[in-house]
């Protein structure tokens, strides 16, 4: 490690108990993808972190959210805004560094504070993702003092409904991701540093099953049972899983019925589709479509599909694998193994390497059990993952434009 690189480091080591207490005190206020207020309130807290550190700050309102209910109609969600920090907006390289403010856990949920167990914090969003919020603030700022700055510069982009797909905000993603030279995402690693390498492809949808009610005990056969057809549509969209192909059909839940002595004329079947490549996609829609329309034609009813892949997939190709052995390299000037591995998941990432951008999407703390109330993040990863990221960004002016990473 050369001096300058020793010397923009060195000051994160001071900085882990102000990381601590930022990600507690943004963790202590629930953002559930849902929670309006909550969410706002959050991108407040980041508002004031980062703006001794920004050149322009913004926010980015969103269209409402439609979302099917129980009964099938079409619902409208407020979204709360997005985030938008840019950092000299003239320098040669840019860097656009994403995440977000929501998590999946909602208002009512009791998860909603955090404590420490020895090197462990406990908390909602401690590892999805506050905690990696915090460690980008922290690299930048160390890049912002550094002799580094005045070559890199930065667009952050903190969208409020990454944890429901980034309907509203995958737009602005991919606005900035063609604007862009490198993209770094805050989601975390494995509690061991894992890197998520390639990525599936995933979508959320939802089929619509309009029978007709009748009396199940007068006038059972004049009535056609939405949940049945529902069960039948389920039951083949399971089929259409193929682990050699990597595609994957998963029936979260069936809506519908009502009074065991009425026929049921609604029903709402809830399903996500993960593929490993993006030629896969147009082919399975197809599919699907073809199937209910010819299942909805023999039991005389109504069926219509509604959603879309949000996230499509990220490979391991030749610009991310440059990238990726640039962060190996900063780990070894550290002391800090750095390994990555494919994964079923996917995250906003996705959308920036869609756009062209090549990106490394978990840059966040070490940390586990996301998404379920044991959700921990390290405490000693805070300073090593803005060491990390900022030995990563210093580098970064030697890879602009993006076709150098080819």
């Amino acid at each position: 490690m050369n001096q300058q690189q020793r010397q923009l480091i060195e000051p994160i080591r001071e900085w882990q108990a102000s990381m601590l207490k930022h990600t507690t005190e943004a963790c202590n206020i629930n953002s559930g993808s849902y929670n309006h207020q909550g969410i706002a309130a959050v991108t407040t807290y980041f508002d004031e972190l980062f703006a001794d550190i920004c050149d322009q700050q913004e926010r980015i309102t969103l269209p409402p959210l439609q979302t099917i209910n129980n009964e099938g109609k079409v619902l409208e969600h407020p979204i709360a805004e997005a985030a938008l920090y840019r950092i000299r907006p003239e320098a040669p390289t840019q860097i656009l560094c994403t995440g977000h403010t929501d998590t999946v856990f909602p208002k009512a949920s009791s998860f909603q504070t955090c404590w420490q167990e020895n090197n462990r914090l406990r908390g909602p969003g401690v590892a999805d993702m506050k905690g990696g919020l915090v460690v980008l603030y922290h690299a930048l700022k160390a890049i912002h003092l550094s002799p580094f700055a005045q070559q890199l510069g930065f667009t952050i982009l903190l969208s409020p409904d990454e944890e429901i797909g980034s309907p509203r905000s995958a737009q602005h993603l991919t606005y900035w991701a063609k604007q862009c030279d490198v993209g770094m995402v805050y989601e975390p690693s494995l509690e061991d540093g894992t890197l998520a390498g390639a990525r599936k492809g995933s979508g959320n949808f939802d089929i619509v099953v309009k029978g007709k009610a009748s009396h199940a005990g007068r006038d059972f056969f004049a009535g056609r049972n939405a949940v049945v057809v529902a069960a039948n549509i389920s039951q083949q969209l399971a089929a259409m899983s193929n682990e050699a192909t990597g595609i994957t059909v998963n029936i979260g839940r069936i809506d519908g019925g009502g009074a065991v002595n009425v026929v049921p004329d609604n029903a709402v079947i809830r399903f996500n589709i993960r593929i490993e490549h993006a030629h896969q996609q147009q082919p399975i829609l197809d599919a699907i479509n073809t199937m209910i329309h010819a299942v909805a034609t023999q039991n005389d009813v109504t069926a219509q599909l509604h959603g879309r892949f949000g996230r499509p997939p990220k490979p391991m190709d030749a610009k991310h694998q440059a990238l990726f052995e640039q962060l190996k390299y900063c780990g070894e000037l550290i002391g800090v193994p750095i390994a990555w591995r494919k994964t079923g998941g996917c995250c906003e990432g996705n959308n920036l390497a869609a756009a062209g951008l090549p990106t490394i999407d978990t840059l966040g703390v070490r940390g586990g059990a996301i998404h379920s109330e044991d959700e921990f993040m390290c405490i000693d990863s805070l300073v090593e993952r803005a060491q990390l990221s900022a030995l990563l960004m210093s580098r970064m002016h030697n890879y602009a434009p993006k076709d150098s990473l080819c």
